[in-house]
């Protein structure tokens, strides 16, 4: 019997230990640039969770122009996907005692652009009440391809190559609705931005900023970076961290696909300049930026295939880390913030071993992290010894993340499955603070503060209306 398919994709899976009882409940939105991936047990598998008496619901959301197309005006608000999420935290809300659930306690988490969605839905006045606590992971609305400024244009180039006329608004998104949604998805991926020299753009089909006419309710009617300077998001408890080497799996690949990968580089060292910092081309600002990260990761010497190591530090700075310390230290002016590392190689890391003898460089790429709490069927090598250290890693994350879903600390008890650590929020207003987490729980300074302070220093020098092009 052939697969059926609908753009209906709005449905949920959910894992219980028991229909009996009120457990917390964790709600996870999974990531995929926006544009793939789905909650399905092929990679998120909850059963790892069942063991700590937590309630795991998984979700779907409508992806790429179907999710997030947005004309920048009362046409076409965007969001649709987020508010499919925030429709599927109100499901939770009403169902949440048929399946064994807390309706008064429930932590949204996510991963890559299901952490920032994740961070976008603390920021939202639609979300209010509908969870107590978050968790962004590899994720959040200040990374540098995560929030749309000029949706239009991607609106209007991908209706011209559907021959629809973009000029009127309204005519356009009727028109565009009226086509099939398979030929609007197949147009979209040939369409879409590949990686390009910069690597700075934001994802073409993203959040967005709705207009202050948009017909009905708003998820997000300012800028991330405003909603979080007016102090206005839900203070609710956070954890946000990152792998060490996040980008690595996109840096190699890039490379590798593309011997001349790193000529734009070195022709034209402004591509370096993060472009959420607005820094004008051909400025002495964009020299400084440029030739004090080039000094900094790999000694400015010209890029290539050996400095690959120095640049993925670079390219997860600018892709995660930088961002998300930034997020970190906002929200803890508000509430108590948990900033981890997650830097452990093992037995489960599946993504990294997915690209199998093609990685010679060490450390925990993006999604690794994930495999130490679900299940990842699609990803599985076979049973892992049961001495594996892995494991041991596994079960202290899966401690972590359900003290944190249900008492909004990680470590709020001496226990020694946690080495009998003490994992402290951030103080307010700095990022002095972080849990490496490696082949041992190790809570001590930011392990990447260097990094992070000479993006800050940067930034305040060099930086005009950041996080805000």
């Amino acid at each position: 019997m052939a697969p059926t398919e609908s753009e209906d994709c709005l449905f949920l899976n959910v894992y219980t230990p028991s229909l009996i009882g009120t457990r917390p409940i964790m709600v996870f939105i999974p990531g995929g640039g926006y544009s793939g991936g789905s909650g399905d047990d092929a990679l998120y598998g909850g059963e790892h969770f069942m063991v700590e008496d937590v309630v795991i619901v998984t979700l779907n959301y409508r992806l790429g122009a179907l999710g997030f197309l947005s004309t920048g005006d009362r046409a076409a608000a965007g969001n649709w996907a987020l508010k499919d999420c925030i429709e599927a935290l109100r499901w939770v809300q009403r169902n949440a005692l048929a399946f064994g659930g807390d309706p008064s306690s429930v932590t949204i988490f996510g991963q890559s652009a299901g952490g920032a969605i994740v961070h976008i839905l603390t920021l939202s006045p639609l979300s209010t009440g509908l969870f107590q606590k978050a968790i962004a992971q590899s994720g959040v609305a200040l990374n540098s391809w995560s929030f749309q400024t000029n949706p239009r244009f991607y609106a209007n180039r991908l209706a011209n190559a559907l021959g629809v006329p973009s000029g009127d608004t309204v005519a356009m998104v009727n028109a565009l609705r009226s086509i099939p949604y398979r030929q609007i998805v197949a147009l979209q991926d040939n369409i879409v931005t590949l990686p390009s020299a910069s690597l700075l753009s934001p994802i073409d089909f993203g959040p967005v900023v709705e207009p202050s006419d948009t017909p009905g309710l708003i998820v997000l009617p300012q800028l991330p970076i405003d909603i979080m300077d007016a102090g206005t998001f839900q203070p609710v408890p956070l954890m946000a961290g990152f792998t060490d080497m996040d980008s690595l799996m996109f840096t190699l690949t890039w490379s590798l696909l593309n011997p001349a990968f790193f000529e734009p580089f070195n022709n034209d060292p402004h591509l370096l300049v993060p472009n959420v910092w607005n820094v004008a081309r051909g400025s002495a600002g964009s020299s400084a930026v440029s030739q004090a990260i080039a000094q900094h990761y790999w000694q400015g010497q010209p890029l290539s295939f050996v400095q690959l190591e120095p640049f993925t530090r670079y390219m997860t700075d600018l892709f995660y880390s930088y961002g998300i310390i930034e997020t970190a230290r906002r929200h803890s002016l508000r509430t108590p913030v948990y900033v981890y590392q997650f830097a452990y190689e093992g037995d489960l890391n599946l993504v990294r071993q997915s690209l199998g003898p093609l990685i010679s460089i060490p450390g925990a790429i993006h999604g690794d992290d994930l495999c130490y709490l679900f299940e990842p069927k699609s990803l599985s090598v076979g049973a892992i010894p049961p001495t594996s250290h892995a494991i041991t890693v596994r079960n202290r994350m899966l401690r972590l993340w359900t003290n944190f879903a249900k008492y909004g600390n990680p470590t709020p008890t001496v226990d020694p499955l946690l080495q009998n650590i003490n994992w402290s929020p951030i103080a307010s207003g700095t990022v002095n603070v972080a849990l490496n987490i490696a082949q041992n729980l190790v809570p001590g300074p930011n392990p990447v503060a260097s990094r992070y302070n000479l993006w800050q220093d940067l930034a305040q020098r060099y930086g005009n209306n950041i996080f805000r092009s």
